[in-house]
């Protein structure tokens, strides 16, 4: 079976296409701001040079920040218009930053934080934890001035990953004390996230709605 996953990240739109669990092409479209209209294109070329349509793509992973509130709408909003005009399609978000926390290699049990600058002088730490082998996001999301990331960090050590587009923001507030890795995000860690198809596209993770565009 077919599985597409369209990530929102700092600056990319990033693509890739599984068959049973195989990639079969990955790839990233720059975005800016007012390029929403690009998108749909963009997907159709990259299935294209899989010799594929977007009829023979049942399932899509939607990755839900956190990340920008216009595009992860954007995304989400393009695949509420795929399933309505085509009832075999179905899609689901999933919290993108799983995608970078697999690159971490967590331990069983482990809880590792991914970092997104949150703007005005803050950041964003996104929390996810190893269970049973999977990754899931524990539900913590916070935002941290540089006094705060600090005391947080040095009370709860762990292992820290951001994308590097966030990396000179990041540390300008945790300065050099508290280290961080910059990753590239697995996609297939999405792809093969457990959760239902369904159709939903609220569950979405913003840094603060409206602000990061």
């Amino acid at each position: 079976m077919l599985h597409g996953v369209l990530d929102p990240q700092p600056g990319k739109l990033a693509f890739a296409l599984f068959e049973n669990g195989q990639l079969l092409r990955s790839s990233f479209l720059e975005m800016h701001p007012r390029d929403a209209s690009l998108v749909p294109d963009f997907v159709e070329s990259e299935l294209a040079a899989c010799g594929k349509v977007l009829q023979d793509v049942p399932q899509w992973t939607f990755g839900a920040g956190p990340g920008s509130f216009t595009f992860l709408r954007v995304v989400a909003a393009l695949g509420a218009g795929w399933a309505a005009g085509n009832p075999a399609i179905r899609f689901r978000c999933i919290p993108g930053a799983l995608a970078l926390a697999g690159k971490l290699d967590p331990g069983d049990g482990e809880t590792v934080a991914i970092l997104y600058d949150g703007r005005n002088k803050e950041l964003l730490a996104f929390e996810v934890k190893k269970v049973n082998g999977t990754l899931q996001a524990t539900g913590k999301e916070l935002i941290l001035n540089a006094d705060a990331a600090k005391q947080y960090f040095s009370s709860n050590p762990m292992k820290l990953a951001a994308f590097e587009a966030d990396k000179e923001a990041l540390i300008k507030v945790l300065g050099n004390g508290i280290p961080f890795t910059t990753v590239t995000p697995d996609l297939a860690v999405l792809a093969n996230a457990p959760g239902e198809f369904d159709n939903e596209t609220d569950r979405m993770c913003y840094i603060r709605p409206a602000v990061n565009a």
